[in-house]
């Protein structure tokens, strides 16, 4: 969430309360059915250098 998509105060609030909302759904399906959630974060760079390699 870089930038709020609305002006003012309570849609800007709003916009970042529906949002954790939804993480925290995502989060709960992955829980509920026994998915392990990726914590890692691969930068672009080093996904092309492990591509390349295989």
């Amino acid at each position: 969430m870089g930038r709020a998509r609305y002006l003012g105060l309570q849609t800007t609030h709003l916009e970042h309360v529906f949002s954790a909302v939804a993480l925290n759904l995502i989060r709960l399906d992955a829980w509920w059915n026994g998915h392990a959630l990726d914590r890692t974060r691969v930068r672009h760079l080093a996904s092309l250098d492990l591509f390349l390699a295989a």
